[in-house]
């Protein structure tokens, strides 16, 4: 799995972010309408949190469902 070191506004560090899987990129576009572009997201890998940004572009951030982070918590 490819990850880059980026600066994360909700843990305050920086940490490993990978980018986004499919369940991720669907609960994206459903939270946000179906012609938001989901192809270059990248999701913190910190336990426990739902941050998500563009490359570059950490003020265009949102977060994912916290079924997310009950999934990631359960060895997902």
């Amino acid at each position: 799995m490819r990850t880059r070191t980026l600066d994360c506004p909700t843990c305050g560090t920086m940490q490993p972010f990978r980018l986004l899987d499919d369940e991720e990129k669907a609960a994206v576009r459903a939270a946000k309408g179906d012609g938001h572009q989901v192809d270059n997201l990248w999701r913190c890998t910190a336990k426990g949190c739902l941050t998500y940004y563009r490359h570059l572009n950490k003020y265009d951030r949102g977060l994912l469902p916290e079924t997310f982070r009950e999934e990631e918590a359960a060895g997902r």
